[in-house]
């Protein structure tokens, strides 16, 4: 019997994700992060992301190591975006909005290709897997409706609002995070702390938040757009019930990978 948390092992990044979970979870759902909105008059259509692709002379001003490397083909993002929206605006004045209206309103096909688009606009893939074209259809979209888009690799605060009432729900105050590389592990109470300090005590690199008791588990890793939800059937069906996450439950065959497979 394996141990994911003795072993660090708390991302299922390779195999079926039920069968990474099998010996502490029998239900595993996929919670899909976020677009939103603001709830202000005026909105900056030209940032409504966090990640944006530099020009060449604008990298070798960032990244000094680029004026040692060779030339070469390469995009470069930068996350250092401060007219993105900050999370206590986001706490304050965001209004969630699902992948499944996105998908409607874009004309993409579903999940598979928003997803994609997504990943394609953070230069993510391959460029023998890049879809600029379902890209273009998602940016027409969120700049036509003013539509924030979700940042990878982190929960995001509407995320961790949700994740909130779900410890809430079912009655886990006492809540560990642990950070990407497993080097800190910091114990809230959640009966100490109100949403937004909840929220404001998660920083972008904690991947992994679970109940002390280990009965339920939400994880991320550095290049998607979800995060995994881990936990029994008879709590999932609660969190399901409640409607506080957008996704879907992973079947035996489901894998982190889940776009390129998902009918």
């Amino acid at each position: 019997m394996s141990n994911i948390f003795e072993e660090e092992k708390l991302y299922p990044y390779e195999g079926t994700i039920k069968k990474h979970f099998e010996d502490h979870y029998d239900s595993v759902f996929i919670a899909l992060l976020p677009f939103f909105q603001l709830d202000r008059k005026e909105t900056d259509k030209a940032n409504l992301k966090k990640a944006r692709l530099l020009s060449h002379e604008e990298a070798l001003k960032e990244i000094d190591l680029l004026k040692k490397l060779p030339e070469a083909n390469r995009d470069i993002y930068s996350y250092d975006n401060d007219r993105y929206p900050a999370d206590e605006e986001i706490f304050r004045k965001g209004k969630s909005i699902r992948w499944h209206n996105i998908v409607k309103g874009s004309d993409l096909a579903g999940y598979a290709d928003l997803n994609t688009a997504l990943r394609t606009s953070i230069g993510a893939l391959n460029r023998n897997f890049t879809r600029p074209d379902l890209m273009e259809k998602l940016n027409n979209y969120t700049e036509s409706e003013s539509i924030y888009h979700p940042t990878e690799g982190a929960f995001g605060m509407l995320s961790m609002m949700a994740i909130y009432k779900a410890f809430k729900l079912l009655g886990r105050n006492e809540i560990m995070i642990t950070d990407e590389f497993y080097e800190q592990t910091a114990t809230v109470d959640l009966d100490r702390l109100t949403e937004y300090e909840f929220c404001d005590q998660i920083g972008g690199k904690d991947y992994y938040l679970y109940s002390a008791d280990k009965e339920i588990l939400f994880t991320i890793e550095w290049d998607s757009f979800f995060f995994l939800i881990a936990t029994d059937h008879k709590k999932m069906d609660k969190l399901i019930a409640n409607d506080l996450f957008e996704g879907f439950l992973c079947n035996d065959k489901t894998e982190h990978s889940w776009a390129y497979t998902l009918e």
